[in-house]
């Protein structure tokens, strides 16, 4: 968190998406990264390449740009305009998760969203990191550092979202006393196939 309002309007290039039908959103939701990259970080080629996230933009996976030159990308006025809301360590920062920290999430999830990992050994890893604040079965409405009323289970987050679920286990939610954990991405990939057995939600009484 960086502490920056979110934005009231569209992101600059949010009318020039390739694929103006398909996504939507307005307002702050065009300056997210994943909205038009994915949490796969493989845009068109990747999970948003339909449905309604889909904008046609092209993912970052890959890239050959430099740091310096991803900060210069980002900075631009006439494009992405973040010099406008993030410092120039944010932007560093956001310049080495591109070029560093991206990974190629098909190698621990299938083209049918299913993870294809170790759920046995995934097990072992959410019952020592996970169940302190999820609970046994995920559920938990109220975890540590947070207010009543959560829903955002592992179940559901892997099941619905299984690339969001890879992405926020690694490098943690932002706002929240949710951490980064630090684990390969085989053992989070593993955590991902077991966190896929579990309930989407509580049972409604």
């Amino acid at each position: 968190m960086i502490g920056a309002e979110a934005p009231g309007t569209d992101h600059p290039l949010w009318a020039s998406r390739p694929d103006t039908a398909s996504n939507t959103r307005s307002g702050a939701d065009t300056w997210r990264c994943k909205e038009c990259h994915g949490w796969d970080y493989e845009g068109k080629d990747g999970a948003y390449g339909s449905g309604g996230h889909r904008t046609g933009i092209a993912g970052v996976l890959g890239t050959r740009k430099t740091q310096a030159e991803i900060v210069d990308l980002l900075a631009d006025a006439g494009g992405h305009a973040f010099g406008a809301v993030l410092g120039e360590q944010a932007l560093r920062d956001l310049a080495v998760f591109v070029s560093e920290w991206t990974i190629d999430t098909s190698k621990y999830i299938g083209p049918d969203g299913k993870f294809i990992r170790d759920a046995v050994a995934g097990e072992q890893t959410f019952q020592s990191t996970c169940v302190s604040c999820h609970g046994p079965q995920g559920l938990n409405t109220t975890v540590v550092g947070g207010e009543p009323g959560f829903e955002d289970f592992p179940g559901l987050i892997a099941n619905d979202n299984p690339h969001e679920f890879l992405h926020k286990v690694r490098f943690g939610q932002p706002g929240t006393a949710m951490p980064p954990l630090a684990e390969s991405p085989e053992v989070l990939g593993d955590l991902g196939a077991y966190a896929q057995t579990l309930p989407l939600q509580p049972e409604a009484n």
